[in-house]
């Protein structure tokens, strides 16, 4: 009994959320409406009316959502941690047969899922056999449950800071095959299904695709290829009633591992590096890796605590009039980026600069790179 009330009171929570604005604007209006015809404006009260009950109707039809049942099928790419393994939690609290691909399926993430009742597949995006295997199982699973594919979320994604010239070709072809390849060749191998089923395709975008930042520029460069790659799927699947949508989530790399492995890219960065690069850099390179290395712990298996990130998502999912682009950001980011945007070159890159607080540059060779591996933090600490 106490669980169907903490249900009814977290769905009334979410309809007043979503409505609160119209229902100011109503208010506003009936106060508007009989102040009016106090004045004695009565043959315009009517047609006042009219417009405002036309204009609510129409704000809650575009506001409608669809529901979610057992017999809607939810894959989710990339879901050992983070946001992956979150939103495969929420959505199989929506009810949804969630359907998780997952690196590791001897992992943590994969046995919790699991226990939760989701299915979990292997897959490496950059496989093409485990791309062949992942859709077969999909397809056999949709038959045999006799499920319809309401969604497929892109999620998949590798993030390695470090400047440009420092990144290895390894570390770059990685983020190109995960990020951006990735995506397009498991939409593509499942595409057959999602036209079938009129399904949503929903893309995990990223901030550094709205302002690129200094430190990630190949990720910054998938994710706005991503987007530019979905906003064009967008277009053409929309006559075959297939919907693609953009969700950006927002920052919460302390809550997630995906630079759980960044010591050892430094490492490869500096072991990979030529000698003139490693005299140009010397400690800022260092100092870059501390920095850095700093918030790349990896974390504890948890789902993300934003609820925010959960309200959001569920809009690109279930919105029947979805927008392009769905959007969790914090009024700082909301603030930064505009002045990004309306500001000259010159005084955007010193405020994406202090966005970012990375270490000063000194000028080149201040201190010779300790080529050992003691140069860098110690992650076992």
């Amino acid at each position: 009994m106490e669980l169907v009330k903490s249900v009814m009171n977290s769905r009334l929570v979410k309809y007043m959320k979503r409505y609160c604005t119209i229902f100011t604007v109503d208010l506003s209006a009936a106060i508007g409406l009989v102040h009016l015809w106090n004045k004695g404006y009565k043959y315009l009260v009517p047609t006042a009316t009219l417009c405002c009950i036309g204009g609510s109707y129409l704000y809650c039809r575009i506001k409608s959502r669809d529901k979610i049942s057992p017999n809607h099928a939810i894959i989710i790419i990339g879901c050992d941690s983070g946001l992956g393994y979150s939103l495969a939690l929420h959505c199989r609290q929506l009810g949804a047969t969630v359907i998780a691909s997952v690196l590791q399926k001897d992992g943590p993430g994969a046995k919790k899922l699991g226990q939760k009742g989701v299915h979990v597949f292997s897959l490496d995006v950059t496989n093409f056999l485990d791309l062949s295997h992942f859709v077969d199982s999909v397809r056999s699973l949709l038959n045999e449950e006799n499920l319809e594919l309401r969604c497929l979320i892109n999620n998949a994604a590798v993030m390695i800071f470090g400047e440009f010239e420092w990144q290895t070709h390894e570390q770059i072809e990685r983020q190109l095959q995960v990020n951006l390849f990735g995506a397009i060749r498991i939409t593509r191998e499942l595409m057959p299904m999602i036209r079938i089923h009129s399904s949503r395709i929903i893309v995990i975008s990223s901030h550094c695709k709205i302002q690129p930042i200094p430190g990630v520029a190949t990720y910054s460069g998938t994710k706005a290829g991503l987007t530019a790659w979905a906003t064009a799927l967008r277009l053409e699947l929309k006559k075959y009633g297939v919907k693609v949508i953009c969700f950006i989530p927002g920052s919460f790399i302390k809550e997630s591992n995906i630079m759980a492995g960044q010591a050892e890219h430094f490492k490869m960065m500096m072991d990979s590096m030529p000698e003139e690069a490693k005299h140009f850099y010397a400690d800022y390179f260092n100092n870059y890796c501390k920095y850095f290395s700093s918030v790349s712990q990896a974390t504890k298996l948890e789902k993300l605590q934003d609820p925010r990130i959960y309200e959001v998502f569920e809009g690109a999912l279930l919105d029947k009039y979805p927008s392009a682009i769905y959007k969790n950001e914090s009024w700082r980011y909301f603030i930064y980026h505009t002045l990004f945007a309306i500001t000259p070159y010159c005084l955007s890159d010193m405020l994406v600069l202090k966005f970012v607080q990375g270490p000063p540059w000194k000028g080149p060779g201040a201190m010779v790179m300790n080529e050992s591996a003691e140069a860098l933090p110690d992650q076992s600490k």
